[in-house]
């Protein structure tokens, strides 16, 4: 909550609509609620909030959560695949719906563009959840060939409840991308992402390969400048 008034005043002179929702929603909301608030404002008027730090820079540190959560987000999609594979085996369905895909995939550039994201980009990481995801389903079907098992039961639906959790996760996924983009970009970052998946996503049917596609646009990001810095860069330019 602090650290939102950690800003330059001059900032603040530009933008008083901004100091008054802090102040407002200060007064009568906890202080998760009032940075929400405060990256829906910043997304509106195009400002970054990496512009509101007065020492121009965030630690790697400071990142591990957000990458995490993302991260996270990966796994429970990931996992959800297999009870998409089990619907899809007792319906004797094919594993890919290049249809539906394609239906998801323009979704996601029109919602790429109210966060102000690029819409490739965001097309090309939901491609690559949705190719890992089939990565799973499909040695899922080979597994279940060879033992020889003809159904299941008690699967959830496809169109009543998988679809909707997978829905659901594709908005928080916008959202954990709009916290992390300003960042992506940097070498750091990306270490961090690539140091963290091996750690967060696991599971059953989750590989290295399945690992590897799932993060592989989050690797891609390239940036001219980068923000990031380390705890003691900080600490020293502090004291400069």
């Amino acid at each position: 909550m602090y650290k939102l008034f950690d800003m330059n005043l001059s900032f603040l002179r530009k933008h008083p609509l901004l100091f008054v929702i802090i102040i407002c929603f200060g007064i009568f909301f906890p202080g998760t609620v009032v940075a929400a608030k405060l990256k829906l404002y910043l997304a509106a008027h195009n400002s970054s909030p990496l512009q509101l730090v007065n020492s121009q820079a965030i630690t790697i540190a400071d990142q591990q959560i957000p990458v995490d959560k993302l991260l996270k987000l990966i796994q429970q999609r990931l996992l959800i695949a297999h009870d998409v594979a089990r619907w899809k085996w007792n319906h004797k369905r094919p594993i890919e719906d290049l249809k539906r895909e394609q239906e998801l995939l323009l979704e996601v550039r029109l919602q790429a563009k109210k966060y102000r994201l690029k819409p490739d980009i965001i097309a090309g990481f939901f491609q690559a959840q949705i190719e890992a995801g089939k990565l799973i389903q499909t040695d899922d079907f080979q597994n279940w060939q060879k033992q020889g098992i003809k159904s299941f039961s008690n699967v959830p639906d496809l169109n009543q409840a998988l679809r909707p959790s997978l829905n659901k996760l594709n908005k928080e996924f916008l959202f954990a991308l709009t916290e992390l983009t300003p960042v992506m970009g940097c070498p750091q970052i990306r270490e961090l992402i690539h140091a963290r998946s091996q750690v967060i996503i696991q599971g059953r049917g989750i590989d290295q390969h399945v690992q590897s596609l799932a993060i592989s646009p989050l690797l891609q990001f390239k940036s001219g400048s980068c923000t990031v810095v380390s705890k003691v860069d900080r600490a020293s330019n502090t004291r400069n």
